[in-house]
Order: structure tokens, then C-alpha cells, then sequence
């Protein structure tokens, strides 16, 4: 009898827990924070856009032409023919680079030897051609008129030169070449000769 009251008392008092329990079912997992999601870094810097197609870039170490020293003074040592007869020959030029090389020119000389006394006219055009470097080629044509003293009818040729142009210190610049003349009026003896030209002088 005892023992079943002290069970009773013991039911009893365990009772208003069991009564105020609720069933839990099983816990869900926690979901993991999101991640941190970093700031874009700014895009960087890149080369700059291809030009556009057709374009041509910009050549390197170009000289604007705008900068290129044009005028040209020089004198000239040589050598001359008239009348089937060999003279030294010394002159003046002056010419200026208009565009891309082509240099319009006039030569004023003075030829003595020999022969007799022959003053020259010479206007011509010559191409320096656009190469990198300190020696540069050259070609051109010109057209010359000499008056002869001594009773002499004048005479006119045409000729074709070339050589090359050196760059020295500053505006200084020495030029060596040869030319082809051809003479084609009042012509006695040798009609046609090869001329070697040196030049020295400024450009401006």
C-alpha cells in the first residue's frame, strides 16, 4: 500500500512537466551566412583602341613638316664643258623644299679655264628621298643656259644628277653627286659629258 502511494505522489509530481512538453521534430541545419560579396575593382587602363581601318599610324620619330628647316644656300666646285672644251666650274644655288622631299632650285656659276668664259643659268628640281639616317640619296633634273664671252653663241643643255646629301654639325650640309648633261644648241665637239658636283652650305 505504501509503495504504490509513493508511486502515485511520484506520478503525480512529474505529471505538469510531461504535460507542458511540446514534440520537437527533427532540427533543421542553419543555412551558412552568404558570402561577402568584394567590391569590382576598377577596370584597368589598356592600350589604346586600334586605329580605325585604312588609318595609317603615325611613323616613328616623324619630323612635322612644319619643322623641317627649308631653305637651302649652298656653293658648288666643279667641273664644265662648252665647245668641245674642259673648265673649272664655281656657283651659287639657292632652294627651298616646298613638299615631301622636292626641292626647287637655281644655280647661278661661273665657268673659266680653258674654254672661254662661260656664265651659268640653272634652274631644277631635285627629290631627297625620305629616309631615316644622316646620309640621304638623292635625284633631280634641271635645265641650264650659258653665256659665252669671246664672240661665242650661247648654249643650252638639259641634265640629270644624283649622289647624296651628308648632315653635319648644326644647319651645315655637304653634298656629293654627278650629273649627265646633254647640250642641244650651237653644239661643236662633245655634246654630252658626265659632271662631278660637290657642294657645300647651310639650311635654314
Amino acid at each position: 500500500m505504501r509503495l504504490a502511494l509513493a508511486i502515485a505522489l511520484l506520478a503525480s509530481s512529474l505529471s505538469p512537466g510531461l504535460a507542458g512538453a511540446q514534440y520537437v521534430g527533427p532540427q533543421q541545419p542553419i543555412p551558412p551566412p552568404p558570402p561577402v560579396q568584394e567590391e569590382a575593382a576598377p577596370p584597368e587602363t589598356g592600350p589604346a583602341p586600334p586605329a580605325a581601318p585604312g588609318a595609317l599610324p603615325p611613323a616613328q620619330g616623324a619630323v612635322p613638316e612644319l619643322s623641317v628647316r627649308r631653305l637651302r644656300i649652298w656653293g658648288t666646285l666643279g667641273a664644265s664643258f662648252s665647245y668641245g672644251q674642259s673648265a673649272i666650274s664655281l656657283g651659287a644655288g639657292v632652294g627651298y623644299f616646298v613638299y615631301g622631299g622636292l626641292l626647287p632650285s637655281l644655280d647661278l656659276g661661273l665657268a673659266f679655264g680653258d674654254s672661254p668664259t662661260v656664265f651659268m643659268v640653272k634652274p631644277g628640281l631635285d627629290w631627297f628621298l625620305p629616309v631615316p639616317g644622316g646620309v640621304v640619296p638623292f635625284v633631280g633634273g634641271y635645265y641650264a643656259h650659258w653665256f659665252v664671252s669671246g664672240g661665242y653663241l650661247p648654249q643650252d643643255a638639259w641634265g640629270a644628277r644624283g649622289g647624296f646629301s651628308f648632315a653635319s654639325i648644326g644647319p651645315a650640309t655637304f653634298l656629293i653627286g654627278i650629273a649627265y648633261e646633254r647640250v642641244f644648241t650651237n653644239c661643236f665637239g662633245t655634246c654630252a659629258y658626265w659632271v662631278p658636283q660637290v657642294a657645300a652650305g647651310f639650311a635654314l
